[in-house]
């Protein structure tokens, strides 16, 4: 049985694309390892498509103090060194890196390794990891061609994101159903948004003739009983929620964005200003 690395955690934007992967690889008889730290959203949800899970403790780099810079980096070194032990006993064929700090053990325990490394851009903009590790891929998959003028054009490949399983077979069979009330989804990605929840709050008290569908994250709100507003902490299915919307108003992270296109839907995407490098703004620039 073949075997392969992938990682790619912290956030949504990382994790559901490597999911996707990885039950690709599943089905077709591949032993999937997975990488990634015990602070994100896989320490939360595990990571199904796997058949072992290593998470570690990992620190970010980027927008850290000095000192957090330098814990970030020393974090980063020793799980390094923890991969490649894992790479040795596992003797994968070759890893996948979906971008994100927690990644970037992974890519460069299998250049050291000697193992081929492939890489996945979910946004426009690519993240530092995703650039350094490029030196290293053997190819570049990227999801929006405007991302192409940063890679080694030679290696890249557009070949957009990939999408859960569970998104694609609804969103195949989707068809619009005309009613009388009209339905919102607002959501500002996996961890949520404080402005867009409040924004979602008034919108459902100012008109009452609407049903809205609020995801709010992490955020602690005081959230009123309102019959035209339902509030979920976070939605596994998110793809039941795009099937009964209207239109959906939310950040436009990669994932939403095309999952978004996916089903055809209208949309109000706002970006995230504090991303890195502007990256929200730059993936929907383009519609």
């Amino acid at each position: 049985m073949k075997t392969v690395f992938i990682s790619g955690g912290g956030t949504g934007g990382h994790y559901y694309p490597a999911l996707a992967v990885a039950e690709a690889f599943k089905e077709k008889g591949y032993k999937v390892v997975y990488i990634g730290t015990t602070v994100g959203i896989e320490a939360k949800k595990g990571f199904p498509a796997a058949d072992n899970t290593y998470l570690f403790e990992m620190k970010a780099v980027r927008g850290k103090s000095f000192l957090g810079k330098i814990e970030g980096i020393l974090s980063l070194i020793k799980t390094t060194f923890k991969v490649i032990k894992l790479i040795k006993k596992e003797n994968p064929s070759f890893s996948i890196c979906f971008g994100g700090y927690t990644s970037f053990p992974l890519g460069v325990a299998s250049f050291l390794t000697r193992k081929d490394l492939y890489i996945h851009e979910q946004n426009s903009i690519p993240s530092y990891t995703n650039r350094v590790l490029s030196i290293f891929a053997k190819k570049v998959f990227i999801t929006f061609d405007y991302s192409k003028k940063f890679f080694n054009n030679k290696k890249t490949y557009h070949v957009g994101l990939p999408l859960r399983k569970s998104i694609i077979e609804m969103a195949k069979t989707y068809t619009y159903k005309p009613k009388d009330r009209k339905t919102v989804l607002i959501f500002g990605g996996s961890q949520g948004s404080k402005k867009l929840s409040e924004i979602a709050i008034e919108m459902a008290k100012s008109m009452p003739d609407k049903d809205f569908i609020l995801i709010k994250g992490k955020w602690d709100l005081n959230v009123p009983n309102l019959p035209n507003l339902t509030v979920y902490d976070y939605c596994d299915k998110i793809e039941e929620l795009y099937e009964v919307a209207d239109v959906v108003v939310s950040r436009s992270g990669s994932g939403t964005v095309n999952e978004v296109l996916a089903f055809g839907k209208y949309a109000i995407f706002i970006p995230y200003p504090y991303a890195a490098s502007n990256h929200q703004y730059y993936n929907v620039k383009w519609l």
